[in-house]
């Protein structure tokens, strides 16, 4: 019997989502917690810089998907394979913006808590979402 092929990366969430809630998670901790990294002006300057960079590489990510044909959703079978542009530098590009993210909103907001929690989500998507992908 053949197996029927499933239209799921098998995470374990929505990736976007558990970013969703490690910001949120991360910006609660900081109000009940708060804890000085880096002194204004340069908390904006490059925290703003990493934010763009990390907003660069998902609108880059995704063009590419678009031109490829091939869905965005992880939740979606690829259907091509894409491995230029900003897959050159990333396999990940679209988790590793959402890192950029974090981590430039934790200097943005001069809040350590986000950094911390930037690791914890990396190790949520390499088990939950990049391991999960390789099983199916």
């Amino acid at each position: 019997m053949e197996k029927a092929k499933s239209d799921s990366s098998g995470a374990i969430a929505p990736p976007p989502l558990i970013a969703l809630a490690v910001i949120a998670l991360g910006v609660v901790l900081g109000l009940l917690w708060p804890v000085d990294l880096i002194a204004a002006p340069w908390q904006y300057i490059v925290g703003g810089l990493i934010i763009a960079a990390s907003l660069l590489f998902v609108a880059s990510a995704f063009r590419l998907f678009r031109r490829a044909h091939t869905p965005v959703p992880t939740y979606r079978t690829p259907t091509t394979l894409v491995t230029d542009g900003v897959y050159i530098i990333s396999r990940n590009p679209v988790y590793l913006s959402m890192i950029l993210l974090i981590i430039g909103l934790a200097i943005t907001l001069d809040n350590i808590w986000l950094f911390a929690l930037a690791a914890v989500f990396q190790q949520i998507i390499r088990w939950g979402a990049i391991a999960a992908k390789k099983i199916i």
